[in-house]
């Protein structure tokens, strides 16, 4: 029985075994979509027969059902699990083969980028040879070849000539290498010899003692002190190196060229280590004073004791911190100048031991010692610069050294003040800056020129031992000359304003002749005054503030009295005199506690034409004379004002007004001015008669006063100051934002059709960058003069097409205005200028009357500003807005013109042609343009 039940079951096992064969046989082949189609219908009948007739069936049956269920989702999941196993071995399959070619790929890139690297190797072979740097091909001909060793190289391929080259540059340098040992060696045997020379030195030492010893009752015999020579080269040792290199140039110097310059060393040398420690000490007082600032915690509450002490701690520590910076050798070299008059100029010149730097400062010795301590800042600034170095006020470096030791210096400074802002020293900075690259030319460190260009020359590796002496010296007697030169003049400066003080002014004969006045005025004081005190007085205040006067000046202030009338002369005289002519300002009074400024038009013609006269027209020889020039004006304005009866009225205007009413309007003239005219003229007979060369060229009190050599004056201003018949259209049209494009093709438009109907011409068009925004400016030319305005008046009126066009433009304007103009004779005629410029249009409306004054003015300020051909045009107006002036010029760029412009103040005359302008005009405006 046993083995029919085996059988069976062995059977029924292969029944089963091929059940799931056929079963896997179908999941193979069917889709996994039927499966999931199935699952759904499984759960779908099972639920809906949990929802069904529960009540109909028994337990057995509802087990029964659920178990068939179940089956079926076994069966299925079985199913689900054999398709995934077959997905996932061909999924693995496939990354399989797909990782092996990747690796294929990556194996084939690596073989193309070294058959990449091979070619590029064997493109660019080239042998170790060709690394060597050989000589030129020329200098290799010169030196090495022979005319016919020439042509055959010359003839051979490249790489024999390069073969030939490399065999000689071997040669070449063994012969090098064998020179150099021979060089060595012979290196080696001076040192030997010099230790064998120190050796005796030092046995010959004891005895060379013992003789200065056994001579040294000699010494006193004859009256030789040997300890000064022994003091002197002591501080020769220790003198800093640039104050030692200065102080041999002037030694060499002075036994060459000049025995009347002096030099010698000063300084106590027992205070040189004293300095040096103490310097070490205070490197620690910006630490010191830092700690002090954080002691205070948040929990602290200090006395006012203990503030008041503290504070005071702090400013000694910050002194100390001043001092540490500003620290200078104890030992200085101190220079005489001794000049043909009798004066001596004497320069102490000293190091600073910290910033490394030299200072320099002067004094002036006169002939009379009672008045050289009143100026002994008179002589060092910036115009001596100017003076020994032009286009250089000692701020261009002229190499890479001197730049640096610069910016080092100015960056130590402004840290300093950055962390200690009670410390002031903007005084060093500006002295101590410009007087040091002085000194480095006039010690000749660095060899420069009177000719050298502004810009900065760098320079590398430089040796002082290159320098020739001989070259080190002309330098020096140039500088020294130079210096001669301007201290004449300056001497002379301060002997005039000392006599001040015995001054006696007279009238001239013809004018106390037609008075019954006294012919003397009283001179009552004569002192210096500061720069404060001419920015606080009432006649000097605008002055100040225009920067017509320097703080650098030196300002004195003359009382003089005539009856009861009280004079207050100003005087200012210029750092850069005698360039720069000493400026006068004259206040009257009646009342010793209230002056008047007698600044009228009489005055403001006198002071011109002192200042232009005496200054730009003279011979040079008289330049020592304009003081006394100008001071003779005081007697006469004295005269006039004493004449005139003036004094301080506040009913009145000024006193031109009530003087010359009607001057500038051709009329007759009456007394007073008759006076006027008398004292004028006695004024310019004295100054001919002073300086008879400037007569030809003095004619701007003439045309003030109605006498102009140039035409008469009896047509109107017009007449006066243009020349040509033509006549100027300006235009401004105010452009609507965001249609300036549209509206200048519109205006092209117009301007082409009517120039070729009318005899108007566009000389140009402008569109603003800075000032009125969206704004055009045109200008038209007459040439017919106000015929052919009046001919294209009545085309702009009548002609359809013109009309037209100018509706088209001016639909795009928000607002638009003209004026018709003349030109000025002295500008001459508009010319035409490049396209890329960058123009100012500047409009100036003045004060009735003054269009003449305003037309001499820059008839000669106009030479000043043809540099760089800046000036395009000026006009002034004849219709439209009247008393208008516009002037045009021109410029490369914004910083071209600031430059321009800073060059025409620094030129001298210039800010005395345009000082007064300010007081005819009642407004202006300016504009930057474009062409468009």
């Amino acid at each position: 029985m046993a083995l029919p039940d085996q059988e069976q079951d062995s059977q029924s096992e292969n029944d089963v075994q091929i059940f799931f064969e056929k079963e896997d046989q179908d999941a193979s082949s069917a889709d996994a979509s039927a499966f999931t189609v199935e699952f759904h219908q499984i759960i779908e009948h099972l639920l809906m027969r949990m929802s069904t007739d529960k009540s109909t069936l028994s337990i057995d049956e509802v087990q029964e059902n659920n178990l068939v269920s179940v089956a079926l989702l076994k069966q299925l999941n079985r199913l689900f699990q054999y398709k995934n196993s077959i997905l996932k071995e061909e999924l693995q399959k496939v990354i399989k083969e797909v990782e092996q070619k990747f690796a294929k790929l990556q194996n084939a890139q690596q073989e193309v980028s070294l058959i990449v690297k091979e070619k590029e190797h064997h493109l660019n072979f080239s042998s170790d040879d060709q690394k060597i740097a050989l000589i030129p091909l020329e200098q290799f001909f010169a030196e090495a070849c022979t005319d016919e060793s020439k042509k055959e190289l010359i003839e051979k391929c490249p790489q024999e000539l390069h073969t030939a080259r490399l065999a000689w540059e071997l040669e070449t340098r063994k012969r090098l290498g064998e020179e150099i040992k021979q060089l060595e060696e012979l290196n080696k045997k001076i040192i030997a010899e010099n230790c064998g020379l120190k050796k005796k030195l030092d046995e010959f030492n004891p005895l060379l003692l013992s003789v200065i010893k056994a001579v040294r009752p000699l010494q006193e015999l004859v009256g030789w002190d040997s300890n000064n020579d022994n003091l002197f080269q002591e501080r020769l040792q220790h003198l800093p190196r640039p104050l030692f290199f200065i102080f041999m140039e002037i030694i060499a110097f002075n036994d060459i060229h000049d025995e009347k310059i002096s030099v010698n060393i000063k300084g106590d040398l027992t205070k040189l280590a004293v300095n040096l420690t103490r310097s070490s000490s205070l490197q620690v007082v910006s630490l010191d004073v830092s700690e002090m600032e954080s002691d205070t915690t948040d929990g602290e509450m200090l006395t006012g004791v203990e503030d008041e002490s503290r504070v005071e701690e702090e400013k000694r520590m910050q002194e100390n911190l001043r001092e540490y910076h500003l620290s200078v050798h104890p030992l200085s070299v101190q220079l005489e100048i001794a000049l043909d008059n009798g004066c001596v100029l004497s320069l102490k010149l000293q190091y600073l031991t910290r910033l490394k730097l030299l200072s320099v400062h002067t004094n002036v010795q006169l002939p009379n010692e009672a008045s050289s301590a009143r100026f002994s800042h008179f002589l060092f600034n910036e115009s001596l610069l100017d003076f020994l170095f032009p286009n250089d006020s000692g701020t261009t470096c002229p190499d890479v050294a001197m730049a640096a030791k610069l910016q080092y210096y100015k960056c130590l400074f402004h840290f300093a003040i950055l962390f200690q802002p009670r410390i002031d020293i903007s005084e060093e900075i500006e002295t101590i800056g410009r007087m040091y690259f002085w000194l480095q030319r006039l010690g000749n460190l660095v060899p420069v020129t009177q000719q050298r260009s502004d810009v900065t020359v760098m320079r590398e590796n430089l040796n002082l031992s290159d320098l020739n002496i001989s070259d080190s010296l002309d330098f020096l007697f140039t500088v020294i000359a130079a210096m001669k030169r301007r201290m004449r003049i300056r001497f002379s400066l301060l002997q005039q304003l000392i006599s001040m003080w015995s001054l006696e002014l007279k009238y001239p004969d013809s004018v106390a002749s037609w008075s019954s006045v006294a012919s003397a005025v009283e001179f009552v004081s004569w002192r210096c005054a500061t720069f404060a005190d001419f920015q606080n007085h009432e006649a000097t205040k605008r002055q100040c503030e225009n920067k017509l006067i320097n703080n650098k000046d030196w300002f004195f202030k003359a009382s003089f009295k005539l009856q009861t009338l009280q004079l207050e002369v100003l005087l200012a005289v210029s750092c850069k005199y005698p360039d720069v002519a000493p400026k006068l300002f004259f206040c009257f009074s009646k009342n010793s506690d209230k002056y008047t400024s007698f600044n009228n038009e009489i005055v403001r013609a006198m002071e011109r034409h002192v200042n232009f006269v005496c200054i730009k027209k003279i011979p040079a020889e008289y330049k020592d004379e304009v003081l006394s020039v100008q001071f003779k004006c005081v007697p006469i304005l004295m005269h006039l004002a004493l004449h005139l009866n003036f004094g301080i009225d506040e009913n009145r205007d000024s006193l031109i007004d009530n003087l010359l009413p009607n001057m500038h309007r051709g009329r007759d003239r009456e007394p007073p001015l008759a006076c006027v005219d008398q004292f004028i003229s006695s004024l310019r007979t004295n100054l001919f008669r002073t300086f008879p060369d400037a007569a030809v060229n003095c004619r701007f009190l003439f045309n003030f006063f109605g006498k102009s050599k140039i035409k008469d004056a009896s047509g109107g201003h017009s007449s006066l100051i243009s020349d040509k018949n033509y006549v100027y259209e300006i235009s401004y049209h105010n452009v609507q934002p965001g249609k300036m494009e549209s509206y200048l093709k519109n205006y092209e438009n117009y301007s082409k059709l009517l120039e070729h109907k009318s005899p108007a011409q566009l000389l140009g068009s402008w569109s603003t960058v800075y000032g009125t925004e969206d704004q055009a400016i045109h200008l038209w030319r007459f040439t017919t003069g106000y015929a052919g305005v009046d001919e294209t008046f009545q085309l702009r009126v009548r002609d359809k097409e013109i009309r037209f066009l100018s509706d088209e433009f001016a639909k795009q304007c928000q607002q638009r205005s003209s004026s018709l103009a003349l030109s000025f004779a002295f500008w001459g005629e508009p010319q035409p200028r490049c396209s890329e410029n960058l123009y100012e249009i500047r409009t100036y409306i003045l004060k009735a009357g003054t269009m003449l004054e305003w037309a001499k003015n820059w008839e000669k300020a106009i030479h000043y500003r043809r540099k760089g051909d800046q000036n395009v045009a000026g006009f002034f107006a004849q219709v439209g807005r009247l008393y208008k002036v516009t002037h045009i010029w021109a410029y490369k760029s914004l910083e071209n013109r600031r430059i321009l412009r800073e060059d025409n103040w620094r030129a001298p005359g210039w800010d005395m042609h345009v000082a007064y302008t300010d007081a005819e005009l009642n407004s202006d405006d300016n504009h930057a343009a474009i062409p468009g």
